[in-house]
């Protein structure tokens, strides 16, 4: 055992690891837009290596068959070589699948990268090379619907709920066509803050959050601020104050 525990410190010890991601994605979000053919993404190589690069969409299920699952996109070129602070721009084309028009669809962009084969040299032959994926949203947006669901955020409904288990807590619901993308926030009662952890929500969607650390069952959140993603990947505080029956309120000035 002893033995076992000495050979996995040396081999640490020896082994160099190349931990950094290289390619990158312009954006965090692709909105792409109903009625378009199709959508242009640029990926760059901020690394010192040419790495193989490989595409593709999915539907978000990380158990599904990506060969065999319908997605309405197809990615091209789905797998390229990119040169040291070289670029690579990849279409997004719409297949024609048939897609609901009444609401936003969520799918995924995937970039996987493959460092390059390394020299069998002395400084290269204990190295442990990784391949980086990287996944964004794409989002398809009717042409029906409007320019941004950060718009509609004062449709959604905040109910305060409370839980034996995990506390005070708050049920979002979400009546509009679109995803709200939620980048956590904050509660105010008593004079403390609690953190409260939001993150996506779906169109006609309800979920329920929870304060961290547990926030008492019956505690009065006088206030509490959120973080909403918006169509360019930027956080916009919105602020909610206490209103009647239990209910949070988004406040008339949205921008404080």
């Amino acid at each position: 055992m002893l033995k076992n525990k000495i050979a996995l410190a040396m081999l640490s010890v020896m082994l160099s690891f190349s931990a950094t991601a290289a390619m990158t994605i312009s954006g965090t979000r692709i909105i792409y837009p109903g009625g378009e053919k199709e959508v242009s993404v640029r990926t760059n190589n901020r690394g010192d290596h040419p790495p193989l690069v490989q595409v593709w969409v999915d539907d978000g299920k990380t158990t599904g068959d990506v060969n065999n699952m319908k997605v309405p996109f197809i990615v091209t070129p789905p797998i390229y070589r990119v040169e040291p602070g070289k670029g690579q721009t990849v279409r997004v084309i719409y297949n024609g699948m048939a897609l609901p028009q009444d609401r936003e669809s969520l799918y995924w962009f995937n970039m996987l990268e493959i460092p390059p084969a390394q020299s069998e040299t002395s400084d290269n032959k204990n190295r442990l090379e990784l391949a980086f994926r990287t996944r964004i949203k794409i989002i398809y947006r009717p042409s029906s619907l409007g320019y941004s669901g950060v718009e509609k955020l004062h449709d959604v409904t905040w109910q305060i709920i409370d839980n034996p288990k995990f506390g005070r807590g708050v049920k979002i619901s979400n009546p509009t066509a679109y995803f709200m993308n939620f980048d956590g926030g904050e509660f105010t009662a008593g004079g403390r803050v609690w953190n409260i952890d939001l993150d996506m929500l779906a169109p006609l969607q309800s979920k329920e959050f929870y304060a961290m650390p547990s926030m008492p069952v019956g505690s009065a959140i006088s206030s509490a601020n959120i973080r909403i993603i918006n169509d360019f990947g930027a956080a916009m505080i919105r602020k909610l104050k206490s209103g009647e029956g239990n209910t949070l309120t988004l406040t008339a000035d949205t921008s404080k």
